[in-house]
């Protein structure tokens, strides 16, 4: 079994980067892409990482399929790469295995260039039934004190990477405003998925990297409403995507972001900054029918 490329990954990630713990039956199919892994079965991070990856190639061939080949040995803490030489960091399923998802962000943010992408899937509650779907999720305070812990596999207790934490989409994305507050690094919400279109059960952020000085926390609505007035679509969705940078729970805003996308020619984009809107606001009338008018489908609420 090979499951489906990404259409989002094929937009956003171009040029060179890294994944993430690849493997071939859940492929991106980039071109220049180097697989990090904590293990090859010779190398390790960690001695116990070698165990590991004799579960991962036997699972491997529970799908048909060998083990991808590592390129270098590493994890979301630990990026072999230098300093700003990535387009793009990608992964699929591999965040939850990071005790400390807060440095796993800090470091991606180091190795991507200007206006690299973080593109990431991470699984939904139930994505494995027994595992995750009665857990709580991760609290934003659990997950900055394990930041001001520095907190590492090593020294997680009794868990070795496993499933440290659990995570919706909006969970995620506070922990995404948080960084961004507290200037760890500058990330800008390109979109999201709430349900992602790659295998179908985990969420998706697609962030990109910018430049501290453009990223400020502050209100663009009068910008954002003066770009529409003189149909600069593109800066007034780039200032847009802003504001939910910092604040993603902001109906007007995800509106804003969602009709924007629309006269953008983004259709992955505008269906979600609108899922999104109406997630925040779901029983405005207005929004539901245009919805409906839009996208062909009647909206239901993904988290009831």
């Amino acid at each position: 079994m090979v499951f489906a490329l990404s259409s989002l990954a094929l937009k956003y990630c171009v040029g060179k980067g890294v994944e993430l713990g690849a493997s071939l039956h859940n492929p991106f199919g980039l071109a220049d892409c180097l697989n990090i892994a904590p293990s090859d079965g010779a190398r390790f991070l960690h001695p116990r990482d070698l165990e590991d990856y004799r579960h991962y190639v036997e699972e491997q061939a529970r799908f048909g399929q060998s083990a991808a080949p590592v390129d270098a040995i590493g994890d979301f803490r630990n990026i072999p790469v230098d300093s700003g030489t990535q387009d793009y960091v990608v992964s699929s399923h591999v965040i939850e295995h990071e005790p400390n998802p807060i440095a796993a962000f800090v470091e991606s943010f180091r190795v991507l260039k200007d206006n690299g992408i973080f593109f990431c899937i991470f699984p939904k509650r139930n994505a494995e039934k027994g595992r995750d779907v009665f857990r709580p999720l991760s609290s934003l305070a659990d997950l900055i004190q394990a930041y001001d812990d520095d907190l590492t596999v090593a020294s997680s207790g009794d868990i070795w990477r496993g499933h440290y934490h659990v995570y919706s989409l909006q969970s995620m994305m506070k922990l995404v405003n948080w960084i961004n507050c507290q200037c760890l690094a500058s990330f800008c919400v390109e979109t999201v998925e709430e349900t992602d279109s790659k295998i179908g059960n985990g969420h998706t952020i697609v962030l990109r990297k910018a430049s501290p000085h453009r990223m400020q926390n502050a209100d663009y609505s009068l910008l954002i409403e003066s770009c529409i007035r003189h149909a600069q679509y593109e800066e007034a969705l780039l200032a847009a995507k802003i504001c939910l940078s910092f604040d993603f729970f902001n109906p007007p805003i995800l509106y804003a972001a969602a009709m924007l996308s629309l006269y953008t020619d983004a259709p992955i984009e505008d269906r979600e900054f609108y899922r999104q809107c109406l997630i925040q606001d779901p029983e405005r009338e207005h929004y539901r029918r245009e919805y409906h008018q839009l996208f062909g489908e009647f909206y239901q609420n993904p988290l009831i």
